[in-house]
């Protein structure tokens, strides 16, 4: 009974992760969005392949704050509001490297860089390095275009300058019918 009950687990677990080859990709990372109540979701973001350290805790009610200038190329004007937190910095501009370098020196926890294309709801972009030899010693993700669209458009409507997040977020035995998701995003 017991063995059955793992092997539908481990069989559940590739259906909703599928497989992958994890000598290349690093496994997903989940968070969830506290508030604002709009947008009350638990989101996937894609780790960088080759640069940046895995989540050494989980961080509850922590701000995820959005980067100024957005693109996060250049030492950031609003350092004191990301500061300890978690920024969110779009895609383009400079090397994904790049960013997370600056989000460091900063003093953020972490950078989740959101795609640039508001519309892409569905493709992951595996970050890697620039090769410039350089390192990043903090988590850097990816997420999806309309889930970083959708939270600057939440915040901006709400006049907020941060949304507070839990992360990660361990969805390892949430069935599909359990989880969250944003109603926008196919995963």
């Amino acid at each position: 009974m017991v063995y059955l009950f793992f092997r539908n687990v481990f069989i559940l677990n590739i259906f909703i992760h599928g497989f992958r080859d994890t000598k290349y990709a690093k496994e997903d990372v989940y968070f969830e969005i506290v508030e604002p109540e709009t947008l009350h979701y638990t989101f996937k973001a894609r780790p960088a392949q080759d640069f940046g350290v895995p989540f050494n805790a989980t961080y509850n009610n922590i701000g995820l704050v959005l980067a100024e200038p957005r693109h996060g190329c250049s030492t950031p004007i609003n350092k004191y509001e990301i500061q300890n937190n978690i920024v969110l910095i779009e895609r383009g501009g400079c090397s994904f490297l790049s960013k997370c370098i600056q989000g460091e020196r900063a003093g953020v926890v972490a950078v989740i860089i959101c795609d640039n294309d508001a519309s892409n709801d569905d493709q992951y972009i595996d970050m890697i390095d620039d090769t410039t030899r350089r390192n990043c010693s903090i988590p850097a993700l990816f997420i999806l275009g309309k889930d970083g669209f959708m939270i600057k458009k939440s915040l901006s409507t709400h006049n907020l300058v941060r949304a507070i997040i839990n992360i990660p977020v361990n969805m390892t035995y949430v069935l599909p019918h359990q989880q969250k998701k944003p109603p926008w995003t196919p995963w």
